[in-house]
Formats: structure tokens, sequence, C-alpha cells
């Protein structure tokens, strides 16, 4: 980051890429998803017509047999092996029929499975589902990787905004910019708004904290009023945290004998009194007399806060 470049200006920088990049990865998951249901819808209808094929087949099977006539009171044998020139090596049921006055034994040629296999694999419908198996498994691959790059993207623009606003946490420490709302403890002095997007602040002591919830509860300081405020951290800004102010910074401050912030110009640096406080000269906004002059008014460094991002 250069010495003219706020961090801002830096990150958004880095980031202008970002969302169109993220929109590049999520359109090509998109396609990569649309392309890979197709293939699986063809593979899935690939898969059940040979399914269904092969049982066709099965079930339109003819089994030969092979046939041996004996004839009566002779030891006599025919065998017919012209009919059975596809059933090799079969196992026999022992199957018997009576045909007249010959017995015709029917051994049924049950092909093996390798035998089967030959009659129902298809080479070529095979190597179309294995074709299609592959391409749903590399479009599914290709949606892994964009969707690891894409989460890259992203998890890479959280870590450098999470250092940058550890840079610049740290660097609104060095310059006294930087305030807690959260951590009060009793009886500390805070500014309220007590209406929410106001630019009105007043001067109020807290009471308590809820850690968990972040909600306040406060007094208001007019000594006039017994207002008791419950209020979230949004618009409470707990005092006492703001230093190194130069000639010319625009702060809150409460207006001298008042419980309430007015905007001012700072016109001399904090010094210490004789008690120990610091008080900060000031010229208040709108704060002229009758003859035009602004004259200074000491405020103590209790009673001022930066300029809060309602009223910018």
């Amino acid at each position: 980051m250069s010495g003219e470049e706020t961090f801002l200006e830096s990150f958004v920088e880095h980031i202008s890429d970002l969302p169109s990049d993220i929109r590049r990865n999520l359109d090509l998951v998109k396609d990569l998803d649309k392309s890979s249901s197709d293939i699986v819808v063809k593979l899935r209808a690939a898969e059940e017509a040979y399914v269904q094929r092969a049982e066709q087949t099965v079930l339109n099977l003819t089994l030969p047999t092979r046939k041996r006539k004996r004839g009566v009171g002779t030891a006599s044998e025919e065998s017919n092996d012209d009919d059975d020139e596809e059933g090799d090596f079969l196992k026999k049921t022992g199957d018997k029929s009576s045909r007249g006055v010959d017995d015709i034994d029917g051994d049924i040629l049950v092909p093996t499975t390798e035998e089967l296999r030959g009659r129902i694999m298809n080479p070529a419908e095979l190597e179309m589902i294995a074709r299609l198996r592959r391409e749903a498994m590399q479009q599914s691959e290709e949606k892994v990787v964009v969707a690891e790059q894409t989460y890259a993207l992203i998890d890479e623009t959280v870590k450098r905004l999470d250092g940058d606003l550890s840079k610049f946490e740290a660097l609104l420490k060095v310059s006294g910019a930087f305030e807690v709302a959260g951590g009060a403890k009793p009886n500390d002095l805070a500014a309220i708004q007590v209406n929410p997007n106001s630019t009105d602040w007043i001067l109020a002591k807290v009471i308590s904290q809820d850690v968990e919830t972040g909600m306040f509860q406060l007094a208001d300081e007019d000594v006039e009023s017994n207002k008791v405020f419950n209020l979230p951290e949004s618009q409470v800004v707990v005092l006492g945290g703001v230093d190194r102010l130069s000639r010319g910074d625009i702060i809150y401050a409460v207006y001298p004998d008042t419980t309430s912030f007015y905007q001012a110009t700072v016109v001399q640096i904090p010094k210490k009194v004789g008690g120990g406080d610091s008080f900060i000269m000031v010229h208040f906004k709108d704060d002229s007399d009758e003859h035009g002059i602004t004259h200074d008014k000491a405020v103590s460094m209790q009673h001022v806060m930066r300029v809060p991002y309602s009223s910018y």
C-alpha cells in the first residue's frame, strides 16, 4: 500500500476483479452441472437398455437337448449328436419322456457362464457405457476444481481484509482514534444517541453492560433528569479514548454547563492542569458572539469524542 493510499482504497482495488471472477466461476459450475446431468441421463438410459436387452436375450434363449434312443430288449444305443452343436459340456437334468416303444433320455444343455456372457455381451454398447461414465466423472472432477478455486479466491480476500483491519486498528490505536464501545465499567462516562440515526448526542454514565448482548444501561448526567436508558452498543461511545489531537481537528465535545455534545474545532492541544485533569481548547460550531467572534472554550478531555459516524 502506497503512502497516499488509504486502507479502504487499497482493499477496494484488491477486490475490484473479485465479483467478476466469482461470477465467471459460478457460471462455469452451472454449465458443467448441466453438461454432467445430460451425460448422467444418457448413461442411465444406456445401462437400462443394456440390462433389458440382456434379460430379453436370456428369456428368449432356446436350450438344445441331446437325445438317446434304446430299442426294446436290445443293448444297442444311438446318439443324435447332430442336434447338439451349441451345447458343449452341459448339465443333465435327468428328464425322461416315453414316446411309443422308445425311451428318450432328454439331457437339457444349459449354457455355461462364459457361454451366456458371450451371447449377452455387446462390445459397442459396453464401450459407450464406459465412455459416458468417464465423461460424467471428468465433469464432476472439474466442478470440484472450480469450486475449490472459488473458495480460495474468497478465502484469500477475507484473509486480506482481516490483515488490513488489524493494521488499521493498530494505526488508530497509535493515533488515539481507536475507541472501544465494549468492556465498559460502571460510572464510566459515555456519549449516547437516544434516538437511532439522530445527530444529537448527550452525556450519560454507565450503570452496567451485558457483554453477551452488548446492551448498555445508562443514566442521564443531567442533574435535573432521572432518566435511565437501555441502548445497544451502536448508540453508545464510551469516553476517554481520545488523545493525540492536533490543532484543526474536528471533534464532538460537551458544551460548557450542559450535557449535550456539539461539533467543535481544536484550537489548542490538550494540557493538564493542577488537578491532573486534561483540558482542550476548542471553537464550537456556530458559537460566535454578536460581533462574529468565536471565543475559545475549555473542555475536559473526558467530555470529548471523535465525530460519530452518524454525523458524517
